[in-house]
């Protein structure tokens, strides 16, 4: 199995990487030109360049102006010029703003989500796994007042470096994370990889259908599956670890010392509706966490259950600390690209900005930005760096 790289963006190199699966003799931007089912017209029969349009949308976010749509539009004005002159196209003028959100609605995502993953996907294989953490994300802009739920996105993200693999969205208020996650990791083939789950996916349907297709999961326990939790707290203090691990980490002004202890479960007893899964071990991670400035500890312990065979106890600690990939990813679009600050009332508009956040981060994990605050910030000073640094990972 491979073993897993390091969360987040990965430290910054000289040369920027190019994308190493999918159209590798087009850009990104040539095949969402080539896709005429993306071809739009508004009320009055005008046909808008979406790609042109969409690119704007891009370019406006990596400038730091996601959260309000006007701003997001006053960036494509400001810069439309600029663009079309670096693009080689004639100016025939940057969309309405009271026609940008028409358009944003009427984006095919699908279609427009299968062009992103083909592109800067990865290529899965049985004989070498790779890790994902599957997970939700409410879009909060999306929230109606008066209302507790929303539009959600459900999102498949590589513990190799953060990026997100498939994705795709369901509506809070009627639908449940459950079910939306298990189709997605079905549809897209991913059910036989390696994959990581929070607590609210201990579920028997999602690990049933896991294990049958041959993969490996490793799933949070909490009191939500109140009996199964405490049976395994109570094995992990009368039994001895199988294997043991720990880790140190200091920065941001914190100390994070974490032991991880391994227990073989394969022949404990599980209640019949779990039988299937093939639960073998149980993984227990206590967290000491000490605050470096006040001088304040605290401490947790966490409970994951595996169906991993033995002897790869290393893999499932690696894993565990790969989970966080998705957490990193959402910080990053939540406080540096300010997703959750962005309304629409609209689903469909919610959805395709959500889409393009989801490019955007793929864009900065292949630029690798030593500080990716710094960076955005560059390129709202230097529209030239912008486009350049889109040219060399073969976006433009």
């Amino acid at each position: 199995m491979s073993k897993n790289g390091k969360l987040g963006l990965p430290s910054h190199q000289k040369t920027i990487s190019m994308p190493t699966s999918g159209e590798q003799n087009k850009t990104f931007y040539e095949c969402l030109q080539m896709e005429k089912a993306l071809d739009l017209r508004d009320n009055r029969g005008k046909r808008h360049d979406l790609s042109l349009i969409l690119l704007g949308v891009v370019l406006a976010l990596l400038r730091k102006r996601d959260g309000v749509l006007s701003s997001i539009h006053r960036s494509m004005v400001n810069t439309h010029s600029q663009l079309c002159e670096a693009l080689g196209v004639e100016n025939t003028g940057v969309i309405s703003r009271p026609q940008l959100p028409n358009v944003l609605a009427k984006v095919n995502i699908s279609l427009f989500s299968s062009l992103l993953f083909s592109h800067y996907g990865l290529k899965l294989s049985h004989s070498e796994r790779k890790w994902f953490a599957a997970d939700g994300k409410e879009l909060c802009g999306s929230i109606a007042k008066g209302k507790k739920r929303g539009e959600a996105l459900v999102q498949v993200v590589a513990h190799e470096d953060g990026s997100t693999v498939a994705q795709d969205f369901y509506n809070g208020r009627k639908q449940s994370e459950k079910p939306a996650i298990r189709k997605l990791l079905s549809h897209q083939g991913l059910l036989g990889q390696g994959l990581s789950l929070d607590a609210l996916h201990m579920n028997p349907a999602t690990l049933r259908a896991i294990a049958q297709a041959e993969g490996i999961f490793l799933v949070g326990l909490k009191k939500n599956q109140k009996e199964l939790e405490a049976d395994m707290r109570h094995l992990s203090l009368r039994r001895k670890p199988i294997a043991q691990d720990q880790t140190i980490e200091k920065g941001h002004g914190r100390l994070d010392i974490r032991h991880y202890e391994a227990f073989c479960v394969k022949n404990e007893y599980f209640d019949q509706r779990w039988l299937e899964c093939g639960f073998t071990t149980l993984i227990k991670v206590k967290r000491e966490r000490t605050l470096l400035k006040e001088g304040k500890t605290s401490s947790e312990t966490a409970f994951f259950l595996s169906n991993e065979p033995s002897g790869q106890n290393q893999d499932l600690f690696q894993a565990v600390r790969g989970h966080w990939a998705v957490e990193t990813n959402n910080h990053i679009r939540d406080v540096t690209l300010d997703e959750d600050r962005f309304r629409s009332s609209q689903k469909e508009i919610a959805r395709s900005m959500a889409s393009i956040r989801t490019l955007i981060v793929r864009i900065l994990q292949t630029i690798r930005p030593p500080n990716l605050i710094a960076q955005i910030e560059n390129y709202q000073d230097n529209f030239a760096l912008l486009i350049n640094d889109l040219r060399q990972i073969q976006f433009l």
